[in-house]
């Protein structure tokens, strides 16, 4: 589990350890990554200190992960880089590219090391947002850099057919650890995005991919209904 400090990543492992699975917790602050270890329990959730901010970093994460579980059945990256709230004038194209590097080419060195890695009939899963279809005032940037991520999920299953390749699109706010003081019922909980994420990698034929949407008001590990 890739950001597994972040919110929606401690909903990710809470889920996935609630099944019985062992985790590999990932990300770079071990301070943050011993906490969420120690609120489980003892062995299920292993610590695996690094990043994905380039491809030798990503591969180096993805190896420790593997030897520390004795293999990888699943590999989820929940990682964003935090975005400045302004109108897309006010970016610099220096800016715009750090911004993409943050929240895009992270989960594309995440992707292409744990097609590597990963266990034959292994399933990748990215985590990524709503507003790859629509546009809120002061957030292009964010739109521009979630429609990206979407394409290079749906381009590397196109290119890799015998892979299981999915993005999880949360379409709702987050009600999560830096969040839960203000969010109220319309807001997902992460444990309940954690549970959708679980459900795809056990079930993967059934959330045809590689896009599979959740609102809030969707069912929790339940397929979309076919249209």
């Amino acid at each position: 589990m890739i950001g597994a400090a972040g919110d929606v990543g401690q909903g990710l492992v809470y889920a996935a350890v609630e099944r019985g699975w062992s985790v590999a917790a990932a990300g770079r602050d071990a301070d943050r990554l011993k906490r969420i270890i120690a609120a489980h329990p003892a062995g299920q959730v292993r610590p695996v200190i690094g990043s994905v901010a380039d491809p030798a970093a990503a591969a180096a994460l993805l190896d420790a992960g593997r030897t520390e579980l004795g293999g990888l059945d699943a590999v989820i990256v929940s990682v964003n880089a935090p975005n400045d709230v302004r109108p897309l004038s006010d970016w610099t194209p220096d800016g715009l590219l750090g911004m993409f590097a943050g929240n895009v080419i992270t989960h594309f060195n995440a992707l292409t090391a744990a097609l590597d890695v990963l266990n034959p009939q292994g399933v990748f899963l990215g985590i990524g947002g709503g507003t790859a279809d629509f546009v809120r005032a002061g957030s292009v940037h964010i739109s521009m850099g979630q429609a990206a991520l979407r394409m290079m999920y749906r381009g590397m299953a196109k290119e890799q057919p015998s892979r299981i390749v999915r993005e999880l699109q949360i379409v709702a706010m987050v009600d999560g650890e830096s969040t839960r003081h203000k969010a109220d019922d319309t807001w997902l909980k992460a444990e309940e995005i954690g549970r959708h994420a679980c459900a795809i990698i056990e079930r993967p034929a059934e959330f045809s991919g590689p896009i599979v949407v959740l609102r809030r008001q969707d069912p929790i590990g339940t397929p979309p209904a076919k249209i």
